[in-house]
This record gives C-alpha cells, structure tokens and sequence, in this order.
C-alpha cells in the first residue's frame, strides 16, 4: 500500500490525490496474463467526496520490459498512466466505488531507449501544467517545480521544466525560489480559470465513460 498520499494536477487540469495504492501487483483473477494494482484517486478538496477506485492493469511484456514492478521502480509509472486515462476522459470521478480500469501499455516504454517513456508535451502545455500545479498545489507551502513523476508525465528534464518554471516567475505568473514554487497573487486570481478547466475535465470522463454518480 502506498505510504503518502500522491498530489498531482493532470494535463486536463484535474487536481488529484492517488490516496491508495495496493501494492504489490497481482495476476489478475479474470483468466488473463495480466497484472493488476488496485487503487484510489480522490478529487482535490471534494466536498462530494468524488473519487475513481481503479484496476491498474500491466501486460506481462511491459513487466518484462521494466525488469522490476516493485512500488519503489513502478510508482512513477503507474501514478502517470492514470494520469493519461484522466487526461483521455476514461476515468470517471464519482461518489459510488465502482472499479474502473488504467492500462500500463507499451505505449508508456521505449523499447529503443529501454526506459519508460511518456509523449513529449508541448512547452506551451508544461507550462500550463505547472501553473496549474502551483495553484492547487502551492497555496499554503511551497512544491517542487520540476517533480520526478511530471518529468516523466510530460517527457522533459528537470532541466528544462525549471527553465519553464522560470520563465513563469519572470511574468509574475508564480512565485519561485530556487526550484521551489508558491502561488502569486496573479496566480490566485485565476481561481475561476482552474475551477473552469477542472470541472472540464471532469464531465468529460463522466460523459466518455457513460457513468454518472
């Protein structure tokens, strides 16, 4: 099980909390070769309590692939494909526990490069992405800029997410100091905006999944 609660905004601009993932992962009972991780991804802050559980399913030639599926190697992995089932509206948040399923597929891997690999996000989008980040996120204390997991999420190095990051702070769009960031009071004022692009967001894997809370 995992031992923190994971915060993180998806590219559709969803802020989320993975508050339970149930490791280790287990051949799944339905007669297939794949394994599956059960877990649950709350809404930030949902006076509702909408939430999606969720069956994690990896193929055996992913886990081959990586070589190791233990929580400390595959957390980043899981954590950023259910982003991506978000981020497709095939992930519907709801007050009931109905069990809906994330695919870890090859899709996620470079077989070339012999790493896990996500599609490489416009800079426009990251940076979208971490002003979304820092509004949830880094009201009340400050967040790392540049997280491991959205590095992978959106194929950049930390590098380069610092460099958007600053870029950002020089518009007085977020308040940064070193590669730690807060919101600035440019940033707060957008709250229409995020609530906006969430509640978008969440209609939409309501709407693509057929379900309703």
């Amino acid at each position: 099980m995992s031992k923190r609660d994971l915060r993180f905004v998806t590219l559709s601009g969803i802020p989320i909390v993975v508050s339970e993932l149930r490791w280790p992962f287990h051949p799944s009972t339905s007669g297939s070769d794949w394994l599956v991780l059960h877990g649950r991804v709350d809404l930030l802050d949902s006076a509702e309590g909408l939430h999606a559980e969720v069956a994690v399913g990896m193929t055996q030639t992913m886990k081959e692939a990586l070589g190791s599926v233990a929580e400390e190697h595959a957390e980043g992995l899981v954590v950023n494909s259910i982003r991506k089932t978000i981020d497709n509206g095939q992930l519907a948040f709801l007050k009931s526990g109905k069990l809906q399923p994330a695919h870890v597929t090859s899709r996620f891997f470079s077989f070339i490069a012999k790493k896990i690999q996500f599609p490489t996000q416009s800079e426009d989008d990251v940076r979208e992405l971490i002003k979304r980040r820092v509004f949830w996120l880094g009201k009340s204390s400050p967040i790392d800029v540049a997280n491991p997991y959205d590095c992978q999420y959106v194929n950049l190095s930390r590098e380069k997410m610092l460099e958007l990051g600053k870029q950002l702070a020089g518009q007085g769009q977020i308040k940064l100091e070193g590669d730690l960031a807060t919101a600035s009071d440019w940033l707060l004022q957008q709250q229409n905006a995020m609530l906006a692009a969430m509640q978008k967001g969440v209609e939409a894997g309501k709407a693509a999944t057929k379900v309703t809370a």
